[in-house]
């Protein structure tokens, strides 16, 4: 480096399936990331790195890209693995349009790590907006403005202790609906890891039986990734690239045949689970719940060719 020229600080990153792979370059290093709670933002989970459009370098697949677009900017997604990547003309904390990379797509970064900032943007017009930025050491999370979702005249029920909820929800377009049916979400497991595909899809999950999940999705737009070993498809949402929910396949027939009744029986309970994204449910009391945190890391994790 000739002497006196600025450093450069260079964060490499990549969808889960290595189609997309992207540097952002910035002149000091990141000290925060910016969470926005509309609607889009609130279901991708995405904590943001607001950059400069000659920061950003794609290095493979950048025409590959799916894109949605929203009131609150464009969404860019892998269309294969379905990891959030970049928004495009997101207003930043200073009220600006600017472009938004995942952190969670970054290599190498800890989500659990991560210093979030959560700010609203409440749009009066398209040139007017509302910036609140949320206190250090106020530790709650905002709830999503629905500035592009009916609101419901149904009054809510309260459920009991005894008498399940349902959940509804689904992706942000609309193409898929989900429905679960369970105690109030602060009386059930809800977890979090940071391995590879978890850390990119910021999976928050609860893990209910098939009989208590629907899905609809009448244009078929849900798609469906699977790597490794295939045991997992996670799914998400073709138009959107909100993920959505997981589907167990598990072993090979031909394989848990040779396990002992109690291994199979393992089995059976274990692929009667659907794991499904606490984010992408509405009502959600994120106030009343406990998220149990696994930090096992992204080991085993080989970025291909």
């Amino acid at each position: 480096m000739i002497q006196g020229e600025p450093t450069i600080h260079k964060y490499p990153g990549n969808c889960h399936c290595g189609s997309v792979r992207f540097e952002i370059h910035l002149a000091s290093p990141f000290q925060t990331t910016f969470a926005c709670p509309c609607s889009i933002c609130a279901k991708a989970g995405c904590p943001w790195i607001f950059t400069q459009d000659d920061e950003l370098k794609f290095t493979k697949g950048r025409d590959t890209l799916a894109s949605y677009k929203t009131q609150m900017g464009e969404y860019e997604f892998c269309a294969t693995c379905g990891t959030p990547i970049t928004v495009r003309n997101h207003l930043t904390v200073a009220g600006q349009p600017g472009i938004g990379v995942s952190a969670r797509a970054l290599r190498d970064v800890n989500p659990f790590h991560l210093s979030v900032t959560k700010y609203a943007l409440t749009y009066f017009s398209h040139r007017s907006v509302q910036l609140m930025i949320e206190l250090p050491g106020l530790n709650r999370r905002l709830t999503p403005p629905r500035e592009d979702e009916p609101a419901s005249s149904a009054p809510e029920v309260q459920p009991t202790q005894q008498s399940p909820k349902t959940y509804t929800g689904g992706c942000h377009c609309g193409a898929i609906h989900i429905t679960v049916t369970s105690a109030p979400l602060r009386d059930v497991q809800v977890k979090e890891d940071n391995c590879s595909i978890c850390q990119r899809n910021a999976n928050t999950c609860i893990y209910p039986t098939k009989c208590a999940v629907a899905t609809q999705d009448p244009s078929s737009q849900l798609r469906e990734y699977r790597f490794g070993r295939k045991f997992t498809g996670h799914r998400f949402c073709g138009v959107c690239g909100v993920q959505l929910y997981m589907h167990l396949y598990g072993p090979p027939a031909a394989v848990v045949a040779r396990l002992s009744p109690e291994k199979q029986e393992l089995v059976r309970r274990n692929l009667e689970i659907v794991p499904v994204r606490v984010q992408v449910l509405d009502g959600v009391e994120w106030e009343e719940i406990h998220v149990e945190r696994s930090d096992e890391g992204t080991e085993g994790y080989v970025l291909g060719a």
